[in-house]
């Protein structure tokens, strides 16, 4: 059983996938802390969820250390990028450790907020093509590559972790993505049907089926993680087709928005239509 289960549940009903304001309750860093003899007593919420913003840093450091070392150790770009896609994705387990009770609950964008104003100055106006970063988040190591699909990850992480924290809507979102790298990886080495839309990149067909299978694991494993309601499995694969067609049609370098927009869009919507 994950960790985070052992502690507190918090549970969503359907309707309130839609729903800006945060789940009540949470605070599950004090709550673990305790119950591992690690502290005497729970700690405030301020204080709970102050740590709980300092442990993100560390993880966000930790995952930029290794993507560096698989750029190294690999040489391919795209590697390093989509492994980064999915940590920034994955920033939403996150979640639990913070105490919806008190307003500090939003220092859970504090990194992609920080994140935001660093791509911005790296790529507009730093222009560095020896960064790290650029080597990093870029295919061509050219820094205004910044400006597009890292700086819309973080700007969504932001938006999400601010309007959609703790609900299944934040979630679908954010697994749509998982299945958005997914595609580009698989389409890379395992790609052998190529087509293109208008006004879009070329993708595969293998890419597209991998982005629909990985979107649906990727919803199924949040919700599990931040201990909400499980989605019922038609609604899972109906995230999952939905996830793969935006992603087969989003217009090249902006898929990021085109997927946050319609899969709200889509989870504001799709109970009403099973």
């Amino acid at each position: 059983m994950h960790p985070f289960h052992s502690l507190t549940m918090i549970m969503m009903d359907e309707d309130t996938s839609s729903s800006t304001a945060p789940c009540s309750g949470g605070g599950q860093l004090s709550a673990f802390l305790v119950s591992h003899s690690i502290i005497a007593k729970p700690l405030l919420p301020l204080h709970n969820n102050i740590a709980s913003a300092l442990l993100t840093v560390a993880y966000v450091k930790c995952v930029m250390e290794v993507s560096a070392l698989i750029r190294v150790k690999y040489e391919q770009p795209e590697f390093s990028r989509k492994f980064l896609h999915v940590c920034a994705c994955s920033y939403v387990i996150w979640w639990p450790l913070f105490d919806s009770n008190h307003w500090s609950w939003r220092l859970n964008v504090t990194v992609p907020f920080v994140m935001s104003l660093r791509l911005l100055y790296k790529g507009a106006i730093l222009k560095d093509p020896e960064d790290e970063d650029v080597h990093t988040m870029s295919r061509t190591s050219s820094p205004s590559e910044l400006l597009f699909g890292p700086l819309q990850m973080c700007l969504i992480l932001v938006y999400v972790g601010l309007r959609k924290f703790m609900t299944t809507t934040g979630l679908i979102i954010m697994a749509a993505f998982v299945g958005d790298a997914a595609a580009a990886v698989i389409g890379l080495h395992y790609g052998r049907h190529r087509y293109k839309v208008a006004l879009g990149g070329e993708k595969s067909v293998e890419g597209t089926i991998g982005c629909a299978f990985f979107t649906m694991i990727g919803i199924s494993c949040y919700c599990y993680m931040c201990s909400i309601d499980m989605l019922e499995w038609r609604v899972i694969i109906a995230v999952g087709i939905t996830a793969a067609l935006v992603e087969a049609t989003a217009l090249k370098n902006w898929d990021n928005v085109f997927l946050c927009v319609m899969m709200e869009l889509m989870s504001l919507h799709l109970p009403k239509l099973l």
